[in-house]
């Protein structure tokens, strides 16, 4: 895998990883706790949607410029590994060849040890005649020859050694030309044996470039698909993304649509729980995240687990959990009037619930961007935070 490959691969995964990450719409980062309205929370929900879409669009070509791309290599390795399967078909055939040329050569180099010992032993039995004649002199030829019953017996004789010295030297000249020929074909099996040695290293060359060349398409080709693979992960990151958007969409719309009903309070709202402020509203240092950032309610301090109750009577229009405000609960009094109870411990109502003045809604806690157990607690107009103790009684 190359350097390049990898360091895609690795931004492919990092993106996925920061989006399958997303922290809910409402609660994503601290300005939009403190600082949004429903009606930009919402305005930038359907920037994110779109941008997603785009997004989107993009990745799913360059999938399937990736999924083309596997495809061909895909068709190239099948390629290469069929030739390299024809190549290793022909060296098993040149290995063949050679084996059968080997052992050919090796019974006519027996074939011909054998000659030269019978040409040896044909030669040693002339040469011991020659040595006897040459010793013995002329005279032993004659005595042999008076030996002779009569004038026929003695023209057989001498026939017949002549004949005998013939044979012997016929037989050396057979056995000669019969050494000569084996001598002859042994080197053309030595010839052929050493043509097929240089067919099967020619052979076995291209069978390691064809394997040198397989093994590269497929580290391609494994790059390719990992290239596609973290695409494809990309792809369905953001498509989860986008589903997540329309479904924030939908909620925060149907949030900003319930502001358009019922009459605001004709009175001012109970305190939620009894305690001290200890956070008021308006801009201040954040306590976690040490900067300047707009605190759109007034936090209360409570024991964990003191009892929260509705500041009047209303309607639940959301009973969650986000990572900045942890547990809590939004209730709708009508005219566009809205509370905020955050941080809760737990919850005790259910989204489209309806709730009396001082009906216990849930619990004290710390859940969330939280320095210790307290009420975070707002009053909204038609989504803008307002003071809350400018409506406290």
């Amino acid at each position: 895998m190359t350097i390049k490959s990898k360091n895609i691969i690795a931004i492919f995964a990092v993106i996925t990883i920061v989006i399958s990450g997303l922290i809910p719409f409402l609660t994503s980062s601290p300005k939009s706790i403190y600082a949004q309205t429903l009606e930009e929370q919402l305005e930038q929900i359907k920037e994110e949607r779109e941008e997603t879409q785009e997004k989107i669009k993009e990745v799913k070509k360059t999938e399937n410029q990736y999924r083309n791309e596997v495809n061909e290599v895909e068709d190239q390795l099948l390629g290469a590994l069929e030739e390299l399967d024809g190549l290793n078909q022909r060296l098993s055939e040149a290995k063949s060849e050679v084996d059968k040329t080997t052992i050919q050569l090796v019974l006519k180099e027996e074939e011909l040890n054998k000659i030269g010992e019978e040409l040896d032993e044909k030669i040693c039995i002339l040469n011991d005649r020659v040595a006897s004649i040459y010793k013995n002199g002329n005279g032993n030829i004659l005595a042999i020859l008076l030996k002779a019953e009569d004038f026929l017996d003695f023209i057989s004789k001498l026939k017949l050694m002549n004949l005998f010295a013939q044979q012997d030297t016929q037989n050396v000249q057979l056995i000669k030309e019969k050494r000569y020929a084996t001598i002859g074909l042994k080197k053309s099996i030595t010839d052929l044996r050493e043509e097929q040695k240089d067919h099967k290293s020619r052979v076995e060359e291209l069978v390691a470039q064809a394997e040198q060349k397989a093994n590269e398409i497929d580290d391609l080709y494994t790059d390719k698909k990992n290239l596609l693979f973290s695409t494809t992960a990309n792809k369905n990151a953001l498509i989860q993304m986008e589903k997540d958007l329309e479904i924030q969409e939908a909620e925060v719309t149907r949030i900003l649509e319930s502001y358009l009903y019922g009459t605001a309070p004709s009175g001012k709202f109970m305190w939620p729980v009894a305690g001290r402020i200890n956070s008021g509203f308006g801009w201040r240092i954040h306590p976690i995240f040490g900067v300047r950032r707009f605190h759109t309610g007034i936090d209360i301090a409570a024991r964990y687990g003191t009892l929260v109750k509705a500041g009047d009577g209303g309607e639940v229009i959301r009973a969650s959990y986000s990572t900045g405000y942890g547990y809590y609960i939004i209730l709708y009094h009508g005219g566009g009037f809205a509370t905020y109870y955050a941080h809760l411990s737990s919850i005790r109502v259910s989204v489209g619930q309806l709730v009396d003045r001082g009906q216990v809604i849930g619990l004290v806690g710390s859940t969330g961007w939280s320095t210790g157990p307290h009420l975070h607690f707002e009053v909204r107009i038609n989504g803008n935070p307002q003071n809350p103790l400018g409506y406290l009684q």
